[in-house]
């Protein structure tokens, strides 16, 4: 079925499958001008139904530093609550160079399991990005870190930005079990915090302006619907 894109939007426009039925919404910064601090959230994963939090299902619920993506520099730090397990924490760094998708071999996921139900209450996600390692954190817990030269560590600035999404009936990410879905399903913020790395001296910009950013940086910053931002790329 066709793409319901708003004529002002700059979205990518394409064919959905068949079987792609469900939409969601995403919240998301405007420029690449987040680097190197620390990312947190206070997050409510959704429950596949309402009446069970421990039902399994199929969601991903987001927080993530995500820049560009196909055809220029894909650079992504991932947090992902899924729908197959209610403790189910996916961590991820993904870097590329002009590709058109996504690739296997860009994936360097790694999953963890909470001791407790992730969907009933709010929890607090975090990662510290810097120049040498990235590390994950659960309501102020360890549970993944990285290391440059382990993984490629992401050096270009990014959006930050956060959605809830399923995938299509194949199911092949965020839980096998979609047919126990009920829609709709919610996922819940609190809040968001960003900590600035005191050794970044370029990102964000002052005041949180655009002064410093490249052209490079500006790179499809008009990707939400009808905000009147100039489209670059």
């Amino acid at each position: 079925r066709p793409s319901h894109a708003q004529p002002c939007s700059h979205a990518e426009v394409d064919v959905i499958p068949d079987n792609k039925t469900a939409s969601s919404g995403e919240i998301r910064t405007k420029h690449n001008m987040f680097r190197y601090g620390r990312y947190e959230v206070r997050m409510k994963a959704p429950s596949v139904q309402p009446s069970n939090p421990l039902v399994d299902g199929n969601f991903i619920a987001t927080m993530f530093v995500f820049r560009d993506a196909k055809f220029k520099h894909w650079r992504e730090i991932d947090v992902e609550v899924l729908g197959d397990s209610s403790g189910r924490v996916s961590t991820n760094v993904i870097t590329g160079e002009k590709v058109k998708k996504f690739r296997l071999d860009m994936d360097r996921s790694k999953k963890y399991e909470a001791p407790f139900n992730l969907r009933g209450d709010f929890h607090t996600y975090a990662f510290e990005w810097l120049p040498d390692s990235v590390t994950w954190f659960l309501d102020g817990k360890v549970i993944r870190e990285e290391r440059l030269g382990d993984v490629p560590i992401p050096e270009l600035s990014g959006k930050i930005i956060m959605n809830l999404w399923e995938f299509d009936k194949r199911a092949l990410f965020g839980g096998e079990k979609i047919w126990n879905d009920r829609l709709p399903m919610h996922s819940e913020y609190d809040w968001f915090r960003f900590y600035k790395w005191d050794g970044d001296a370029q990102y964000p910009c002052a005041d949180m302006g655009d002064q410093c950013l490249t052209e490079d940086d500006k790179y499809l910053s008009s990707n939400n619907p009808c905000d009147g931002i100039p489209q670059v790329g």
